[in-house]
């Protein structure tokens, strides 16, 4: 029997994504875990020793790309970029590669020699997936904490960095999960009225789409900003207090109203970014990854967009027992293995 394995990391900031491919390349397990980075990067060593452990009897292959190196726990991008690849390299048992901006993989010796190639790279695998998919210009990757706009002619060399990026229109710091609700507006329609937002970290975008039933928050490890879990009852309340409001159940009905209300505003938000990298968004055919990818169908739809399920692709082999969505929620861990050998 061949006892090869081959995982695929992509180390977040906010959340450490693992997918796992058996020698013939089918998918066997998907893997998030909720990871703050900027608060005990020593919870990303006990994660990575455990998947270590759970393959140990195995010849196992790891592929790498790191975008948490922006944690303000390190002083700057390279000391983060350097703190992940000792520990990916100290935790993980077997041959460890880290993806590079120079589309290559790299063993941990020259890793640590040359940090700066390997900051923010998971959105260039992204990249290559577009341009095998010619029918789509634009594919927007939305995530916990922020929102990546990918398309055919962009300039690698320009957008290696976030402040490029940020310059360049094609990252946005707005996700699904991790955003407080006042970087959406500063008021929000409630009982007729316009109420400002408190601008407090109450509530975020999590608490949005746990109301509105676009993420089910049961198959997750996310926890509120409050550290209380993610039931409905508790997005209520915490979204509630970012009006100044006490939840109860005679205003729940508007409390929810309230929620589809900012939905659609991040919606919008994300229309008006799409529109400064394209000047007329409603003639071109979109498509979209990531925690968020709902919300892109939703604007398209909205805004009368072509949309492309890529997901309906089959760009891998996915048994029954695999929750398909969970592969294209969690992209660059399947991507930075699949790449590797597409490159060979």
């Amino acid at each position: 029997m061949n006892k090869n394995i081959y995982i695929g990391l992509d180390v977040g900031g906010a959340n450490t994504k693992v997918t796992v491919f058996d020698a013939n390349f089918n998918i066997i397990n998907v893997v998030s875990k909720n990871i703050h980075i900027w608060n005990d990067i020593n919870k990303l060593c006990s994660f990575l020793r455990h998947i270590s452990d759970n393959y140990e009897s195995f010849h196992v292959s790891y592929y790498v790309t790191i975008t948490a190196e922006s944690c303000d726990n390190f002083l700057n991008r390279e000391k983060g970029i350097h703190s992940i690849v000792e520990i990916c390299n100290n935790e993980l048992y077997g041959e460890v590669l880290f993806y590079n901006n120079l589309d290559s993989y790299v063993k941990y010796n020259i890793a640590i020699k040359e940090p700066k190639n390997l900051i923010s790279t998971n959105w260039l695998l992204t990249k290559k997936l577009l341009e095998n998919n010619s029918n789509i210009d634009l594919l927007i990757d939305i995530g916990s904490t922020t929102t990546d706009f990918i398309y055919k002619d962009i300039v690698i060399t320009s957008n290696l960095t976030d402040y490029e990026r940020l310059k360049n229109n094609t990252l946005l710091y707005l996700g699904v999960i991790r955003t407080p609700l006042p970087m959406i507006s500063d008021r929000v329609s409630y009982d007729g009225s316009k109420i400002p937002l408190v601008k407090e970290l109450f509530a975020t975008t999590g608490d949005i789409f746990n109301v509105t039933g676009d993420i089910n928050f049961l198959t997750l490890d996310y926890m509120g900003v409050d550290s209380l879990n993610y039931s409905i009852e508790n997005s209520l309340i915490r979204i509630s207090r970012c009006i100044g409001l006490d939840f109860n159940k005679d205003n729940r009905d508007r409390v929810i109203e309230m929620s589809f209300s900012l939905k659609k505003m991040l919606i919008e938000k994300i229309f008006k970014h799409v529109g400064l990298i394209f000047k007329n968004p409603k003639t071109i055919s979109i498509s979209s990854v990531g925690e968020g990818k709902f919300l892109i169908e939703d604007m398209c739809s909205a805004h009368k967009i072509n949309y492309i399920n890529i997901s309906a692709n089959k760009i891998f082999n996915i048994p029954d027992t695999i929750d398909k969505n969970l592969i294209y929620c969690n992209l660059p861990s399947a991507l930075v293995v699949t790449n590797f050998f597409n490159n060979k």
